[in-house]
């Protein structure tokens, strides 16, 4: 009976218990924030203004405090934000960045509530910190404006939401408007990474909803996901809208508006060079030590279905380089420098994917030593005379049968770090690899691979030497992501693309980027400007403006630039998002976009001044006045139009909230050093094996830097640097003075030095060993050591 009577009294107490753990769940489930995101956005012209809207109510009598990422495009710029929180919108404001950085350290040091916006890990990530008040709404809507750019054929949007966010719906309303009728619009289904029918453009996203319009030109898309009873909505992936449009005629596409000209020009097969220029592809790819593992595997899988996409009229080479660049040859051929350049055929490609599927990760990254060598390989196939400077041989000017001048001269340059061999020093490096390309002028595409690379940097070396660059991200298609890359710069069509305009009807100085060194098949090339006060396009029907003239494998195009009637455009009159601003004509907006940018990436081209020149002050002085004058055009327009630039921040004020800034990318961290970088050196016993310095914070100081100056750029703030062995096992040595004298007779080791020879000195620590013996990263490659389980050591020669 008692017994009975416990297990009564048991199920009581465990039903209340549930009972109350359930009510519990259900209180805490109420009291949670709840968000949802709406998108809406409008395309007219290839120019997209899309409002990123989040609706946050909290239902608790508490305020809470929540984070919203929002995720920008890299071609975008941030135009407007509201914060409506309490009955009180907040409008935003752009203004020039550095008097944002004192209005909101005079916010600080006068103890009011501040925080600044910055960009998250992600560049194109804006991390929004809102505290939402007990039982109150709030709205924040962010704006950001971008031309899409064409490649392999379409045109492409993304929308991205943070896939953590949960959320109580979210809903994509878009709209594009073109002059012209459409060839295909396409929402491929849902997907965080690509897939291999990248390009297949009949896979449609069923939950997405197209309504073709009965005008030319002109579609609505939109999608609704929201929450049922079992939870929330989480983001289902990228949001990518694909399109493109018809074209007709060689002159491209022209319009008028509002005293602004937009020309767009396709490079099609059909319409201009019925064959593409034959390409000497070089390879350039990174194997030193920080490849270990996935990257490698990931590279060589892609290598392997790129080297099949290789055109029969095309020839190839491979450079790898770590410590230093080796020169791929084939199997059973006699290696001699400058000679790795290969016809595409079965035999070569196997052999070549023979070689890649051997690579391995070693070494340090000697990026000097691989672009000479390749661009080494570029000159002497193509007969050109190698320029003063170059250390791999000397100018030759023996005819060779096989050598085609006209070749264009493709180099895909891959690599996941900095330098950490032979020349490390950035800037120096910029000018070594431009002036090594002088006469070559081959293209270098340049790959920053994964968070490490430094994306600058490539970014900037891109820009120099007439290619540009793209991020590769390390996650499971990373394959896949770099042939879409090859499959961008696979076909070039037309070169030396010039476009000439008359000076009684368009204003010169006001036109952007107007000579374009090559074109690729599917891609597309825009140039914008203002008309002159007096031309009246209206007046005359196909009026002559200019004309362009390209060069293709077979003949030279020429064409006029006539202005039809329907390219004149009236104002369009639905706008995304409504706001209480001078509103500025799509054209002027394209325009204004192409200026500012084209104006920073000057800022990134300019040279310093050669240092063989005898004047180098007054040269330094003119390329100084120059990026002036660039940065504050660009800083001018930005104001004007509204942009959030490297040189501008977005601000929003309140007298009750706090005070909050958005930034973009920063111009001045383009040469700078990455929170994170790679080195390793060969294993030579008894010295550690291959290994990479990684989370090494940038430490610059006196001691011990100013006894090795290459130093400074390893030390975390203890003076320590970590290492990471292949097995994943971590080392982390200090640089200090040892606490008595080293015994000469103790720690002997090996190294091999610069010309392969064996030599004898003593482990010991780097700071007991003289300066002149280890001057550079190069030489403490070659004699790391093991000194005891804490010291940074070297093999010092015996005094």
């Amino acid at each position: 009976m008692c017994s009975t009577r416990f297990l009564i009294r048991a199920a009581i107490i465990s039903f209340c218990i549930l009972f109350a753990n359930a009510a519990n769940e259900q209180q805490d489930s109420e009291s949670k924030l709840k968000t949802s995101v709406s998108v809406q956005g409008l395309v007219r012209h290839r120019y997209a203004t899309v409002q990123i809207s989040s609706l946050i109510e909290n239902p608790s009598n508490e305020s809470q405090e929540t984070n919203i990422t929002i995720h920008i495009p890299e071609n975008a710029f941030v135009s407007y934000a509201t914060l409506e929180v309490d009955g009180e919108v907040i409008r935003s404001q752009v203004q020039e960045r550095k008097v944002v950085q004192q209005q909101y350290q005079l916010a600080v040091g006068t103890g009011a509530t501040a925080s600044q916006v910055s960009a998250a890990r992600d560049a194109n990530a804006f991390l929004i910190s809102v505290n939402a008040g007990a039982k109150s709404n709030t709205l924040f809507n962010v704006t950001y404006e971008e031309l899409l750019v064409r490649r392999k054929g379409r045109y492409e949007m993304t929308i991205s939401v943070d896939p953590k966010l949960e959320m109580e719906y979210f809903k994509v309303d878009l709209e594009i408007k073109e002059n012209k009728n459409f060839t295909f619009v396409n929402v491929p289904p849902f997907s965080s990474t690509l897939t291999p029918d990248d390009l297949d453009h009949t896979v449609q996203n069923e939950e997405v909803n197209i309504e073709y319009l009965e005008d030319a030109g002109h579609c609505k898309i939109s999608y609704f996901k929201e929450a049922n009873a079992d939870g929330k909505v989480k983001s289902p992936g990228p949001f990518v809208l694909r399109y493109d449009v018809d074209r007709e005629g060689k002159q491209g596409e022209i319009l008028l508006l509002d005293g602004h000209f937009v020309h767009f020009l396709s490079a099609e097969k059909e319409k201009y060079n019925p064959a593409v220029f034959p390409k000497h592809a070089i390879f350039v790819l990174d194997s030193s030590a920080s490849m270990w593992g996935s990257k490698l595997k990931q590279l060589q899988v892609a290598m392997s279905q790129i080297l099949r996409q290789l055109s029969r009229q095309d020839v190839f080479s491979i450079v790898t380089f770590g410590n230093k660049a080796t020169e791929w040859y084939m199997q059973g051929l006699q290696p001699s420098l400058g000679k790795g350049v290969y016809a595409v055929n079965r035999r070569n490609v196997a052999d070549a994917m023979d070689f890649i599927s051997r690579m391995q990760a070693t070494g340090g990254t000697n990026i000097q030593a691989g672009l000479r060598r390749a661009l080494y390989l570029a000159a002497k196939y193509r007969n050109i005379p190698l320029i003063p400077g170059v250390s791999e041989g000397a100018n030759y000017t023996t005819p060779r049968p096989e050598a085609k001048k006209e070749v264009e001269t493709l180099l895909m340059f891959l690599s996941d770090g900095i330098p950490t061999a032979g020349e490390i020093r950035l800037s120096k490096l910029l000018k070594s690899v431009h002036f090594v390309n002088t006469n070559v002028k081959a293209s270098i595409f340049a790959l920053a691979f994964g968070p490490t690379a430094n994306y600058g940097f490539l970014r900037r070396m891109a820009l120099q030497n007439y290619g540009f660059s793209r991020r590769i991200y390390e996650s499971s298609d990373t394959a896949i992501q770099l042939q879409s890359f090859f499959q961008e710069i696979t076909s070039p069509l037309l070169k030396n693309v010039t476009f000439t305009y008359l000076d009684n009807k368009v204003n010169f100085s006001s036109l952007t980027l107007r000579e374009f060194p090559i074109l690729f098949s599917g891609s597309e090339v825009v140039v914008a400007g203002k008309l002159n006060d007096d031309f009246e396009p209206e007046d005359q029907d196909d009026e002559l403006i200019g004309s362009f003239s390209a060069q293709g494998t077979v003949l030279r195009v020429s064409n006029n630039i006539t202005v039809p009637t329907e390219a004149i455009i009236t104002a369009n009159k639905t706008q995304v998002p409504t706001r209480k601003r001078r509103r500025y004509g799509v054209l002027e907006k394209i325009w204004a976009q192409l200026t500012i940018r084209q104006l920073l990436d000057n800022y990134l081209i300019e040279d310093f001044g050669d240092e063989s020149t005898e004047n180098k002050e007054s040269d330094a002085a003119d390329s100084q006045k120059l990026e002036d004058n660039n940065q504050q055009r660009a800083l001018e327009l930005a104001l004007k139009y509204g942009f959030v630039t490297p040189l501008t921040s977005l601000i929003m004020v309140s007298e009750k909230k706090p005070l909050v800034v958005i930034n973009s990318e920063n111009l001045e961290n383009d040469l700078k050093q990455p929170d994170q970088i790679h080195f390793s050196d060969k294993a030579v016993p008894p010295m550690l094996s291959p290994m990479s310095i990684q989370h090494a914070a940038l430490y610059n100081k006196s001691t011990p830097s100013e006894k090795f100056e290459w130093l400074s750029t390893l030390l975390a703030e203890n003076d320590s640097v970590t290492f990471i062995k292949p097995n994943g096992e971590e080392i982390t040595r200090t640089v200090k003075i040892p606490s008595e004298e080293v015994d000469e007779t103790l720690n002997e080791c090996v190294f091999k030095s610069e010309d392969d020879t064996e030599k004898t000195g003593n482990c010991r620590p780097l700071l007991s060993c003289p300066s002149s013996q280890v001057p550079t990263f190069d030489e403490y490659f070659r004699r790391h050591c093991d000194f005891d389980s804490t010291t940074l050591a070297v093999c010092c020669l015996k005094s």
